[in-house]
C-alpha cells in the first residue's frame, strides 16, 4: 500500500492512461469525429473556421470538466466504502 501512496504523491498514478473496454470504439469515433471536423473546417472562410475552433475547444473544455468530477466522485465513492469497511 505504501508503493501506491508513494506512486500518488510523486504523481506516477495516471488511471486515465489505462485501457478500457472501449479504448479502440473511442479511437475510431474520435478519428471520424476529426475526418469531418476537417471536412467542415476546409469548407469555411476564416471566421467560420474560428467558430467551428471556438466550439471544439468549448466542447474539450466540458469533457475535460465532466472528466475532472468524474474522477472526484469516484474517488470519494472509493474512500467512502473504504471507512465503512474498517468499521
Amino acid at each position: 500500500m505504501k508503493d501506491t501512496l508513494k506512486d500518488l504523491w510523486y504523481g506516477n498514478v495516471a488511471p486515465q492512461s489505462n485501457e478500457h473496454i472501449h479504448a479502440e470504439e473511442i479511437k475510431e469515433l474520435a478519428a471520424y469525429l476529426e475526418k469531418h471536423r476537417a471536412g467542415i473546417n476546409n469548407s469555411l472562410d476564416g471566421a467560420g473556421k474560428e467558430s467551428l475552433q471556438k466550439l471544439a475547444d468549448c466542447y474539450d473544455e466540458i469533457l475535460l470538466l465532466e472528466n475532472e468530477n468524474a474522477f472526484a466522485q469516484g474517488f470519494s465513492l472509493a474512500v467512502r466504502i473504504l471507512l465503512e469497511s474498517q468499521a
